[in-house]
């Protein structure tokens, strides 16, 4: 999930780069990609068994 997280702020980059017209699109997916940061580190420290802070 990390890569994807990964694609989807360089495709962000990418419009914004080369078509500065879809900035709005861009923005909108690098909103996404860090809202689906949030929600797996939610779920890797909820779930696992040691706390967040000791891996």
């Amino acid at each position: 999930m990390e890569f994807l997280n990964l694609i989807l702020m360089l495709v962000a980059a990418f419009l914004v780069f080369r078509k500065p017209e879809r900035e709005r699109t861009a923005f909108r997916i690098l909103v996404v990609s860090s809202l689906l940061m949030v929600f797996l580190f939610t779920l890797a420290t909820r779930s696992g068994l040691l706390p967040g802070v000791n891996y």
